[in-house]
């Protein structure tokens, strides 16, 4: 490799481990001195694969800048794009990824030797937490975040870091928003709550925009959850209707697979894809009820972190309407899809709450989220695999739920 090349790799590298806040990368020089090959650690910041630590390795081709760098990525995802090339982790002159950006203009990519380390792991990293993934042929395809979906990434960023970790840099700390503690009014539930028997337990009602600082909340044991189990929190103005099926309902709704939805009176549902999945800490979730916001945070080592607060949880006039003197219902839906029965445990509050206390983030628009398009409800996903078989993929958590809230 000529020194002016290496100079410029070098400084790009730094570039990336300088700028982990946003890139969620870092990169070191092989250990074994191979001046052509460099080992990486991502770590999501949203998507099913949030806040886990993937591993891999990238090779530097002689032709680099002409050509881009091959990217093996060690950790499975269940994206297509991104696994779809893992028998050539062998193969130091091709990459285990199928997008674009990893093959140069001449050979129909998109990459030129204008673009930077830092310019390509944004690339890989948006299409790792995307809702919806650039395919050559056809429109974005969809890549559905499930319970099964959360165990599976778990297991396998677990195995992969386990068997690459001697050649891979050390892992730096993960910023993490913590959630600040409130009074809060406990919500009450039965103490055992057993998948889908039955389907939604309800408390309240409570009351929103009120003027004051009064605040509800609850908190449960999810460590028990089974793969086939769907579990979401709904807030609605009515005790029924937990979809939005009548003019007049209210609601807000959030869950542990990043999908979520909201409704004002005389409009329809929007359904959102808002990335930050379930996949922290010891599955402890606390949801809070305040007057401007519904917030799920999760207990990590004896901290509340926020989990999926976004703007379509907020409860002012702004985004719900004015519903000061209507009464509101919290519930908690589940649904055995498939395996056996859970248990959901509810914990003792202590009379406290967590609520997200951001002001950089109060005015972010519900557009800074992805909003998901229902399918025909006969829909399935058909997709092509590389040895020419099709696989066919059941239509996403989101629309079973959705379909099973037909009450």
């Amino acid at each position: 490799m000529q020194a002016k090349i290496l100079k410029r790799l070098l400084k790009e590298i730094d570039d990336v481990n300088a700028d982990f806040f946003n890139l969620r990368t870092v990169i070191s020089p092989d250990p074994e001195d191979d001046i052509t090959r460099f080992s990486f650690i991502m770590i999501p910041n949203d998507g099913a694969m949030a806040h886990l630590t993937l591993v891999g390795a990238m090779y530097i081709p002689d032709t680099y800048p002409e050509s881009p760098p091959v990217i093996h990525l060690y950790t499975m995802t269940e994206r297509y794009n991104v696994d779809i090339y893992r028998g050539r982790l062998e193969n130091k002159n091709a990459s285990s990824l199928c997008f674009n950006i990893l093959r140069a203009k001449s050979k129909d990519g998109t990459w030129n030797e204008d673009y930077t380390i830092s310019a390509l792991f944004a690339s890989l990293m948006s299409a790792l937490v995307s809702f919806y993934v650039p395919q050559e042929i056809g429109p974005d395809r969809p890549e559905y975040v499930t319970m099964e979906k959360l165990h599976n990434v778990k297991q396998y960023a677990k195995d992969s870091y386990n068997t690459h970790k001697d050649r891979m840099p050390a892992i730096p700390q993960i910023p993490l928003v913590e959630a600040t503690m409130v009074k809060a009014k406990k919500l009450n539930f039965p103490p055992v709550i057993l998948s889908g028997e039955p389907e939604r337990v309800t408390a309240g009602p409570i009351y929103l925009q009120t003027g004051n600082s009064t605040a509800h909340s609850f908190a449960v044991d999810l460590s028990g959850l089974r793969e086939g189990v769907i579990f979401s929190v709904i807030l609605s103005s009515s005790e029924t209707d937990l979809i939005g099926k009548k003019p007049e309902t209210v609601l807000v709704r959030n869950g542990v697979t990043a999908s979520a939805a909201r409704k004002r009176k005389g409009q329809p549902t929007r359904w959102f894809y808002h990335g930050t999945p379930m996949n922290d800490g010891d599955m402890k979730l606390h949801v809070t009820i305040g007057q401007d916001q519904m917030t799920l945070v999760y207990n990590s080592n004896g901290r509340r972190y926020v989990h999926g607060d976004c703007p379509l949880s907020r409860l002012t006039p702004l985004e719900i309407g004015d519903v000061r003197g209507v009464p509101f219902y919290v519930h908690i839906f589940t649904k055995k899809k498939s395996g056996g029965r859970s248990k959901i445990f509810l914990l003792d509050t202590h009379g406290k709450g967590y609520l997200y206390q951001d002001p950089e983030v109060a005015d972010k628009d519900t557009l800074d989220f992805e909003i998901v398009d229902h399918p025909n409800e006969s829909e399935v996903v058909s997709r092509q695999s590389p040895d020419g078989s099709h696989a066919v993929e059941a239509e996403q958590e989101l629309w079973e739920e959705l379909d099973a809230l037909k009450i």
